[in-house]
């Protein structure tokens, strides 16, 4: 069975925090869950510094050529060249900023679209170990003074923070963690 792959927008990959959980969590899922393909986008372009071009390239499993626009109903040219390079992927997710899918009819589409915040969310439900391995690695880390939960939540993704908090919170309390991202998808208690 192929390993799904994970179409991430250039864009994501800007943000220092969502670049590192995303790879983070495709390193200790092993690429058994996703594997990680992007564009050149990020790679060239020259407001990224190239030791984080680099990062992520070590993670990124392909780096796709830009593929011609394909005709999406309702989409931008900006979504069209997402679509397409995510068709030529085979991708099973595409993870983009909220909004880029709006005027898209979503059914209609080959992958499911998910926000930073919601892709998260489902690597969390599906493989707790990994969000509990990227907790610890970033608490051992130069970054621990900086609370994990509180930088996703400044980067966008309220969600998956609340879910790194009461990871956080059943771990120190010597809780198991599983179950924690269903309890929230499903809107009940963590505890």
């Amino acid at each position: 069975m192929r390993t799904p792959v994970a179409f991430v927008d250039a864009n994501v990959l800007v943000s220092k925090t969502l670049r590192l959980w995303l790879l983070m969590l495709r390193v200790y899922t092993q690429g058994g869950l996703f594997v990680l393909h992007s564009t050149d986008e990020f790679f060239s372009a020259e407001h990224v510094a190239a030791p984080e071009r680099d990062e992520a390239r070590i993670f990124v499993d392909d780096v796709v050529d830009e593929p011609d626009l394909s005709d999406l109903s309702g989409a931008d040219e900006r979504t069209s060249r997402l679509h397409a390079a995510a068709v030529s992927s085979n991708a099973v997710y595409v993870i983009a900023d909220a909004g880029l899918f709006d005027n898209v009819d979503l059914d209609e589409l080959p992958y499911e679209v998910h926000t930073p915040d919601s892709f998260f969310m489902l690597v969390a439900a599906n493989h707790a170990e990994a969000v509990d391995a990227v907790i610890e690695a970033h608490l051992g880390s130069a970054d621990a003074s900086k609370k994990p939960h509180l930088q996703l939540e400044q980067a966008g993704c309220p969600e998956f923070a609340t879910c790194v908090l009461a990871h956080m919170q059943r771990t120190f309390s010597g809780k198991s963690t599983h179950g924690i991202a269903d309890g929230l998808l499903l809107g009940s208690a963590t505890d």
